[in-house]
């Protein structure tokens, strides 16, 4: 895995050039692409509600193509984002940018990209850095000449659901597998160059999902990954609040394991599962409580600790939590369009966990708002969000000292 840093000389390149091309690619592929785990579980169930085409006799498919951020040589990039803008959006300029411009641009930040390994300097010949936006951009408009490829079979446009997240496509079969077969085969025959991992059957994992088509109803569970670690919490940098990050890391993985499960006893074992993870990792049981008791008293959800488990309360709960889903997401969408017109910005500064930490940041919200004037702009239409957080010395020794 290569990453780059937001202080290389191609960073901001990149990132204005995603901001361009990312929103007209969602458009393109809108309801094909999987956001994430709940994103493809929502879009899955709404598929079986409308259509009611998960039969007992329907398989499930998977395709992993290895090497995402590495697919294929710049110039192959280059031309599949030339050939997207004459197939498929069919404008001349993009925010007034002329699409000749961008892809000139584009190659710039391809052919100009390097990495520091052992004592030498290298250059990519394909792909890009794994934490780049635009390479993931690049490489969602290549791969979507696979999932035209396999959409256009005949088969499969008989309203089987389909969709990729990154480099990992799922779909549903209902003809035979003979004819499916075929149609993998012609697939890769087409795209010979790539590496795929297919997985075919009426149980299988996709992304951190564990599906199973059981007698024509769809029974979903988490599934952790064999070749990780267990009960390990995520890496958090030390500039962070652990305390205050691992809370909500904890919150939203309850989400999750909510959203996933659609039995109530298998969220009652990855609920038991989440707390021996924080047990193992030197967190106190009243802590993992009540966290615990937080999230079930704001989501309503009590009912979860009741005897004998109840299923029909559980299954209240999972659709309501995703509505709450949707609600997220389009706060998400404001907030990250409030960034993009430069509208919200994150401060923080240190705090000892002593002191009037609320009056404080109110204070400063009111200096903040009142001298700080952004251009070009009206009150009314565009006022200035401010996300002050705190950054928690957890020691002398690492407030004394500073990062490289």
């Amino acid at each position: 895995m290569m990453m780059t840093t937001q202080y290389s000389a191609t960073y901001r390149l990149e990132k204005f050039l995603n901001q361009l091309l990312q929103p007209v690619i969602d458009i393109h592929q809108q309801g094909r692409i999987f956001h994430n785990g709940t994103d493809f579980l929502e879009k899955f169930h709404n598929y079986i509600d409308q259509y009611d085409r998960l039969r007992s006799t329907t398989n499930l498919v998977t395709i992993k193509i290895n090497n995402f951020y590495h697919l294929v040589p710049h110039h192959v990039l280059l031309s599949t984002l030339l050939d997207f803008f004459v197939k498929y959006y069919h404008l001349p300029i993009i925010e007034n940018i002329h699409i000749t411009k961008i892809v000139r641009l584009t190659s710039l930040f391809l052919h100009n990209n390097r990495f520091y390994y052992d004592g030498k300097i290298y250059r990519f010949i394909k792909g890009g850095p794994s934490n780049s936006g635009l390479i993931e951009t690049l490489s969602n408009i290549y791969l979507n000449l696979m999932d035209n490829f396999l959409i256009n079979q005949s088969s499969t446009k008989q309203n089987e659901f389909y969709g990729r997240c990154q480099n990992q496509i799922f779909f549903t079969w209902n003809q035979s597998l003979n004819e499916l077969e075929q149609i993998l085969k012609s697939m890769k025959s087409e795209y010979h160059h790539l590496s795929f991992d297919i997985h075919i059957g009426k149980n299988l994992n996709y992304l951190d999902l564990y599906l199973e088509n059981h007698n024509g109803i769809l029974y979903s569970r988490v599934h952790h990954q064999h070749n990780q670690q267990p009960y390990t919490l995520p890496y958090i940098s030390s500039k962070g609040n652990s305390i205050r990050t691992y809370s909500h890391w904890l919150r939203s993985s309850l989400l999750r394991a909510i959203r996933y499960c659609t039995s109530i006893e298998d969220f009652n074992q990855e609920r038991i599962y989440l707390e021996m993870t924080y047990l193992a990792n030197g967190y106190s049981i009243d802590f993992i409580d009540k966290h615990i008791q937080h999230f079930l008293k704001f989501f309503d959800a009590k009912s979860l600790q009741q005897l004998p488990l109840d299923q029909g309360a559980y299954k209240k709960i999972r659709h309501r939590l995703f509505n709450f889903m949707r609600e997220q997401r389009q706060h998400k969408e404001k907030k990250q369009e409030s960034f993009k017109k430069n509208r919200r910005f994150h401060l923080s500064y240190i705090y000892d966990n002593v002191g009037p930490k609320s009056r404080f940041n109110k204070k400063l919200r009111e200096i903040l708002s009142k001298h700080v004037q952004l251009p070009n702009t009206t009150f009314e239409n565009n006022k200035l969000q401010l996300d002050i957080r705190t950054k928690t010395q957890h020691s002398l020794n690492s407030l004394l000292s500073g990062q490289r």
